[in-house]
């Protein structure tokens, strides 16, 4: 089971700006950027490679000083125009492969991710245990305001993703009537962050599909999308566990003594993911763009519906409404988040670009009601928004610029 810091994570860097921008250097397919060969005039000197780097510094925003971050990201994208090398002429001409990956350091905050690996467990996020058979880690504003977040006892340490790869066609087809242009992409994970190792993940395949239309108004352009991706999670059957540590820690305000990852919460199966984006270019290098998604989770079907919290207390988690968030009929967990981003993106030169990025991800529902929250700001400690400063940088297009006649 992934944490919600993960699946944040995961939306401001895939999600992030430009997240349906479109120029000559790619082909976006709603928040997922397929690599394509830049047009000139000159052979390709590269043979279709392309490679991206980009530096980004995040920042919550909270005022509590036991819950304030500040978080540096480092990401590598390399990809492959597959389809141009081999068959330029034809249909495959929009195919590409690409690869990523990304590191992130704190510089300053309390999130438990980033200390050992003890501190994966995602009982960590949840004082009320009746929560995590769900693991929605959505807690009361009371509930809340009574968990101590810093962590004592171990160093940070650097927390690193998954890697994923990602076969995309950038122009699937073209519907005629509307001039809207199909895109579409299949993506597998290769678990190597903690989050995914510690609950047991085998892999994760994403299949999106995407539709976009752009407009022109004199020099300026504007882009509408649409993507809508299903994703599928292999775990193993049994997930293992951490050796425990003999140090003592503090973790939410409670000394431990030894430390185990044992949770009875379930893990995911399926996802469903709907995004909706526009974007705006008044000038050539600059782009501001809005996007708006919901992401539906559902776990893994409980054979038994009890479960029993180190208490003692046994809890129906296929009736229980209240106290549990998340439940649906037949004992299958679902969990629905909103994702929103605001950002505005500059071209400083061909191959160096500057963003800055408002992200938010929170439940639909608030805590233990059926009321619906607004998903534009958030400064809940445990939803909270964040902005992500962002330096993009891409060494094919150097290399193009400067040695590519």
């Amino acid at each position: 089971m992934r944490s919600i810091k993960a699946l944040l994570f995961t939306f401001m860097f895939v999600y992030s700006l430009p997240a349906v921008a479109q120029n000559e250097d790619a082909e976006t397919s709603f928040g997922k950027t397929s690599i394509v060969a830049k047009k000139k005039a000159g052979p390709d000197a590269l043979h279709g490679i392309s490679l991206n780097l980009d530096l980004g510094s995040t920042h919550r925003l909270n005022i509590e000083p036991d819950n304030a971050s500040w978080i540096t990201s480092y990401s590598v994208g390399a990809g492959y125009a597959l389809g141009r090398q081999l068959a330029p002429k034809s249909w495959f001409k929009g195919l590409t492969l690409s690869a990523a990956f990304s590191f992130s350091n704190e510089v300053m905050g309390n999130d438990p991710s980033y200390r050992s690996s003890y501190f994966s467990d995602p009982n960590f996020y949840s004082k009320d245990l009746s929560y995590l058979a769900f693991s929605d880690t959505v807690l009361s504003e009371q509930e809340a305001s009574n968990i101590d977040r810093r962590v004592d006892g171990a160093q940070r340490r650097i927390d690193y993703s998954d890697i994923v790869m990602t076969l995309a066609h950038g122009s699937i087809a073209t519907i005629p009537v509307a001039k809207i242009g199909v895109s579409g992409s299949i993506s597998a994970a290769i678990p190597l962050s903690l989050a995914s190792t510690n609950a047991g993940l085998v892999t994760k395949f994403d299949y999106s599909l995407g539709l976009g239309r752009s407009f022109k108004f004199g020099g300026m352009s504007l882009g509408l999308s649409y993507g809508f991706t299903f994703s599928h999670y292999i775990y193993e059957y049994a997930t293992k566990g951490i050796d425990p540590i003999g140090d003592s820690v503090l973790v939410n305000g409670q000394a431990y003594d030894t430390l185990t990852y044992n949770s009875g919460s379930r893990n995911n199966e399926f996802g469903f993911t709907n995004m909706l984006g526009v974007s705006l270019s008044p000038m050539k290098k600059l782009t501001v763009s809005a996007v708006y998604g919901i992401l539906t989770l559902r776990s893994y079907q409980f054979t038994n519906c009890n479960y029993t919290t180190p208490d003692g207390t046994v809890i129906d988690l296929c009736q229980t409404t209240t106290s549990v968030r998340g439940y649906d009929d037949g004992g299958r967990g679902r969990r629905d988040f909103q994702m929103f981003s605001l950002g505005v993106s500059y071209k400083l030169l061909d191959y160096l670009s500057l963003s800055a990025t408002l992200s938010t991800f929170t439940p639909q529902l608030k805590a233990t009601t059926d009321e619906y929250q607004q998903p534009f700001l958030s400064f809940d400690r445990n939803n909270y928004s964040s902005v992500m400063f962002k330096v993009s940088y891409s060494f094919d297009s150097f290399y193009k610029k400067m040695f590519v006649k």
